[in-house]
C-alpha cells in the first residue's frame, strides 16, 4: 500500500468515527476551532496510532500497552516514550496531524453516553487484508483506560465481532474466575450494538503493565488447557465429529474454482487419512499468539476472541502459537514448505505421535480454509498468496498419505 493510500484509510477511517465533519491534514498548531486533533505516531507514512493532541497524558497511555511479544528493551523503550510524552514535549515532533472539524455526534460523543463519563479515544488501524477495523482505546482526558472499542465497518468486520460478542457471553458464564480457572482472565463485554452504520464492541480494558515480562519460549500450556476444557472435552473419532463436519461442508464457500476442487481433493484425503483416528475435542482461542496476550499479577490477560470456536482437535492453540510466532522471523515466505517437526510442539500435551501428525495436518488445513474465504473478501487481497501456498503444501502432502 502506498503512502499515500495509507493514509487515505486512515483519514477515512476518522471520517466515519466524526460523522459529517471535515477531516484533512493540517501541521501543528493550524487546528483552531477544531473538535479534534489527531497526530500520527509515528508518523503518516508508518502509521501505528493516531492520539489525541493536546492530551498528553491520553496520548501517553495509549502507549503504555504491553503484550507478551515485547521484550525487556522494548518495554523499556514503550515506557520511556510513554514517559516522555506525558510532558508534552515530544508532541511537537509528531509533525502528521489530522483536523476534525464541524460534523454531528461522534464517537466519542456516544461512548460518553454509554460509559458514563466524558472519553477521548485512541485509534488504531490494522494493515490492509479482509479483517481489518478500527480499535479504539477509549481514555478519560486524563488518560485513564476506560475501554477498548472494536468498530465494525464492513460486512466481514461485523460478522468477526458478533462472533467475539457470544465468545465473551459464553466464556464469562462458564470459565471460573481468574484465581481458579489457571489464572486466565478474558475481558468482559460492556456492549455490543449498532451506531450509525457502524458496530460497536465494547471491552473492558485488560490490564497489562511493564514488569509483566515472562520468558517467550514458555507458552502457557496450563491456561490453553483450562480453555480448552470450558465446556467439556469429548473423545470421538474424527469423521463422527462436528469439526469434521464443517469441514467436509467447506469447500463449497470457495469461489474460485480450482481452489475448490483442490481444496475438496484434500479435504478428501485428510479424511480417509484420518477419518477413523479418535482425537479429543473441545475449545480454542483461534489467534491465540504472544502479541493476544500480556502477563499481569500473574495473571495471563488473553484478548481478541474473534475466532473462537469449540469442539476442535486438542492442541490447536498451541500449534497456533507457536508457528505464528515462528513465522515472524522465518527468512522464507510462509507455508513454502512443511513445517517438519511440529508435531513435536504437542508433547507437553503428552499425545502419541501418531495423533499429533494427524493434528498438525487438521490444524493446516483449518488455517487453510480460512485463508481461502478471507482471501475472496474485497480486501483480502494481501491474504491470497499465503492460502494459495498453504493449499498447494496441503495437496503435495497427499502424497504422503497415500
Amino acid at each position: 500500500m502506498s503512502a499515500g493510500e495509507t493514509r487515505a484509510a486512515w483519514t477515512g477511517a476518522v471520517e466515519e468515527l466524526w460523522p459529517g465533519a471535515t477531516v484533512d491534514a493540517v501541521p501543528p498548531g493550524r487546528s483552531a476551532g477544531a473538535r479534534r486533533e489527531l497526530a500520527f505516531l509515528p508518523d503518516a507514512e508508518h502509521p501505528r496510532l493516531l492520539v489525541p493532541a493536546g492530551l498528553p497524558r491520553a496520548a501517553a497511555a495509549a502507549l503504555r500497552r504491553y503484550s507478551h511479544d515485547l521484550g525487556p528493551r522494548q518495554r523499556v523503550s514503550r515506557g520511556l516514550t510513554a514517559a516522555a510524552v506525558r510532558t508534552g514535549l515530544p508532541e511537537r515532533t509528531l509533525r502528521d496531524r489530522l483536523r476534525v472539524t464541524g460534523g454531528g455526534p461522534s464517537i466519542e460523543d456516544r461512548l460518553a453516553e454509554l460509559l458514563g463519563r466524558p472519553v477521548v479515544v485512541s485509534i488504531g488501524l490494522g494493515s490492509a487484508r479482509a479483517n481489518r477495523k478500527p480499535i479504539l482505546h477509549v481514555l478519560s482526558p486524563r488518560g485513564e483506560p476506560v475501554a477498548f472499542v472494536k468498530v465494525g465497518d464492513t460486512e466481514t468486520a461485523r460478522g468477526l465481532l458478533d462472533g467475539e460478542a457470544a465468545a465473551l457471553a459464553y466464556l464469562n458464564a462458564h470459565l471460573p474466575p481468574p484465581s481458579a480457572r489457571g489464572r486466565l482472565h478474558v475481558p468482559e463485554l460492556l456492549h455490543h450494538g449498532r451506531w450509525r452504520d457502524l458496530d460497536l464492541l465494547v471491552l473492558e480494558p485488560l490490564p497489562t503493565g511493564a514488569l509483566g515480562w515472562r520468558p517467550r519460549g514458555s507458552a502457557p500450556v496450563a491456561q490453553m488447557r483450562a480453555l480448552f476444557e470450558v465446556g467439556g472435552v469429548t473423545r470421538t473419532p474424527l469423521r463422527d465429529s462436528g469439526f469434521w463436519d464443517g469441514m467436509a461442508a467447506s469447500p463449497a464457500g470457495v469461489l474460485d474454482e480450482r481452489q475448490r476442487a483442490v481444496f475438496g481433493e484434500v479435504v478428501e484425503g485428510v479424511g480417509k487419512a484420518h477419518g477413523d483416528l479418535p482425537l479429543d475435542f473441545g475449545a480454542w482461542h483461534g489467534d491465540w499468539t504472544p502479541w493476544n496476550m500480556a502477563w499481569h499479577r500473574g495473571v495471563l490477560r488473553l484478548w481478541d476472541w474473534e475466532r473462537f470456536a469449540r469442539t476442535v482437535p486438542n492442541g490447536f492453540d498451541l500449534l497456533h502459537y507457536r508457528l505464528q510466532e515462528a513465522m515472524r522471523t522465518a527468512s522464507g515466505p510462509a507455508y513454502a514448505a512443511w513445517p517438519d517437526g511440529t508435531a513435536a510442539a504437542l508433547e507437553p500435551l503428552g499425545m502419541p505421535a501418531g495423533a499429533a501428525e494427524a493434528t498438525v495436518r487438521l490444524y493446516l488445513l483449518e488455517l487453510c480454509r480460512r485463508y481461502l474465504l478471507a482471501a475472496q473478501e474485497p480486501i483480502g487481497g494481501p491474504l491470497r498468496a499465503d492460502a494459495e501456498r498453504l493449499l498447494s503444501l496441503l495437496h503435495d502432502d497427499l502424497g504422503r498419505l497415500s
